[in-house]
């Protein structure tokens, strides 16, 4: 189900880029998407739903409700408030102890740690050699981490159309053919950079994948920015506009990417 609501998700948003020109095509493509999002919306509440309610302790809807709270509105719907939800928010919230971590490094106590953590600007995630969710840090965050995916396998949170990507680096990295894979990818009009990486001991032992997220808009405008500043140096010091080629091409190296 998760792949066929991405194809539909997917084909919404082709469509929702050409809807300046709704030709007969592009109708029947909609009405096909339609049809689609019908079909995965009977499914849902006369199968999934259904066994939902019938399996789920009142613990795991508790988690879906704190969760859901990291969404936003999705058609105009607003989250309501589970009172009975409300009332257990604090049942896995840890307790802070003032006891030390000493690592090599220095020493922290829980509370700085996780502070420190959640202050670093990076979506972090970690997951152990049994390719078992163990950390993310909190805060808001561009790709959504469920709550209750901790200690759960790593690969359920994954759509199946990466997942045997995600299958293959983990592989690579426990292997030691691999430490470090970066993806680049554009995330609601925003550059983003997704870095997995092997963490291993002193010894080279594979320890498990860190994963960090990270916006790049800022390095995107200081590069502009410094471009812009060389070009303008480049004009006073050889009295030339030769240099405005250093700031047109990748103007125009950017478009052709985009075309």
């Amino acid at each position: 189900m998760w792949t066929v609501d991405d194809e539909i998700r997917d084909e919404f948003a082709a469509l929702a880029k050409k809807a300046d020109s709704q030709d007969d095509e592009w109708k029947k493509r909609f009405e096909a998407a339609l049809t689609r999002a019908g079909e995965m919306i009977y499914k849902e509440a006369n199968i999934l739903f259904p066994n939902c309610a019938f399996n789920f302790t009142d613990e795991e809807w508790f988690g879906i409700y704190r969760d859901s709270k990291d969404y936003a509105e999705c058609l105009g719907v607003e989250n309501g408030v589970w009172e009975d939800a409300e009332k257990a928010q604090d049942v896995k919230t840890p307790s802070i102890s003032q006891d030390e971590i000493v690592m090599a490094g220095g020493h922290m106590t829980v509370e700085q740690l996780t502070a420190m953590l959640n202050t670093i600007p990076l979506e972090i995630s970690f997951v152990d050699t049994d390719n078992i969710n163990r950390f993310f840090n909190e805060g808001p965050k561009v790709f959504k981490r469920p709550g209750m995916a901790i200690d759960r396998e790593v690969f359920s949170c994954h759509p199946p159309k990466i997942e045997q990507q995600v299958r293959r680096i983990i592989e690579e990295f426990r292997a030691g053919t691999l430490d470090k894979v970066p993806v680049w990818m554009d995330k609601n009009g925003r550059t983003m950079l997704v870095t997995y990486m092997a963490v291993r001991d002193k010894s080279g032992k594979y320890l498990g994948t860190m994963e960090l997220v990270q916006d790049m808009e800022f390095a995107k405008a200081a590069a502009w920015i410094s471009t812009a500043l060389a070009v303008i140096v480049g004009i006073e010091v050889t009295h030339s506009a030769w240099c405005l080629w250093a700031f047109l091409l990748p103007l125009l190296m950017l478009s052709l990417i985009h075309i």
